[in-house]
C-alpha cells in the first residue's frame, strides 16, 4: 500500500512539474498605464528598448534573436536603441539606425556587442566604428558604414531620443508586447521567451487577429523590419 502511494505522489508530481504556469501578471509582466502606439495596428508588435552598452542587453539578445527567426508573419520585432546623451547613447542609437535599416541585426549585433563588452572596443566614436565595421566579415561593413552616413541615419538616432523620452525609458532592457505588457524576467531570460510567446498569443486573441504560421526569416531581418523598425 505504501509503495502504491509513493508511486501515485511521484507520477502526480512529474506530471505537474512538466505542465507549464500562465504567465503571471504583475509577477512575469505588467500591463502599461500608458500604452505605446503600435507602428502596425493590424499585428502584433515586439517593442525592445535596449543599448549596446548595457550587459543585460547582451544577454537578452540571443533570446530575442532566436525567437525573432521563429515569428509568424503576423508578429515583428521593433528594436529602438535608448538614448540619454549626446554622445555614447546617440552614437550607439546611429549604429542601431544603420543595422535597423540595412536589415543585419542577426548578423550584426552579436558582433557589436562582443566588440563592446569581450574586445573594449569603443564603437561609440564614429571614427572607431567605422574602421572597426569596414574589417568585419560576419556582415556586410561597407553596407553598415553607408547606412551609418547617411541623411537618415541621424533623423531615426533622433526619433529612438524622443521615443525614449516620450515613455521615460529610464532602464534596459525593456520589452513591451502589443504595445502595452511589459515583461518582468523574474526566471531570467530563456524563461522569459515562454511569457513572451504566452503575450504574442493575447495581444493575437485580443486583437482578433488570425493566427498565422510560423516562418523562418533568412540571415537578415529583412526588409520589413529594415522599413519599419524605428520609424
Amino acid at each position: 500500500m505504501l509503495k502504491k502511494i509513493i508511486t501515485i505522489i511521484a507520477t502526480t508530481l512529474a506530471f505537474t512539474s512538466g505542465v507549464a504556469q500562465a504567465a503571471l501578471v504583475n509577477v512575469d509582466y505588467i500591463v502599461l498605464d500608458k500604452p505605446i502606439p503600435q507602428l502596425h495596428k493590424n499585428k502584433v508588435e515586439v517593442l525592445e528598448f535596449f543599448s549596446y552598452s548595457c550587459i543585460h542587453c547582451s544577454h537578452l539578445e540571443p533570446y530575442i534573436l532566436k525567437e525573432m527567426k521563429s515569428f509568424a508573419p503576423d508578429t515583428y520585432l521593433r528594436p529602438v536603441h535608448v538614448v540619454w546623451d549626446d554622445n555614447v547613447y546617440y552614437n550607439l542609437a546611429r549604429i542601431a539606425a544603420a543595422v535597423n535599416s540595412t536589415g543585419m541585426k542577426l548578423n550584426a549585433d552579436p558582433v557589436i556587442f562582443d566588440a563592446i563588452f569581450t574586445k573594449h572596443i569603443e564603437l561609440w566614436q564614429p571614427d572607431v566604428f567605422k574602421k572597426w565595421a569596414v574589417q568585419q566579415t560576419a556582415f556586410d561593413g561597407q553596407k553598415l558604414v553607408k547606412a551609418y552616413n547617411s541623411q537618415e541615419n541621424s533623423a531615426i538616432a533622433t526619433d529612438m531620443r524622443k521615443l525614449s523620452e516620450k515613455y521615460n525609458i529610464q532602464a534596459t532592457p525593456i520589452v513591451i508586447v502589443g504595445g502595452k505588457y511589459q515583461l518582468q524576467f523574474p526566471r531570467g531570460y530563456q524563461a522569459g521567451m515562454v511569457t513572451l510567446n504566452e503575450l504574442i498569443e493575447k495581444v493575437r486573441n485580443e486583437n482578433g487577429i488570425s493566427v498565422a504560421t510560423t516562418r523562418k526569416l533568412p540571415k537578415s531581418i529583412g526588409a520589413s523590419l529594415a522599413a519599419s523598425a524605428n520609424r
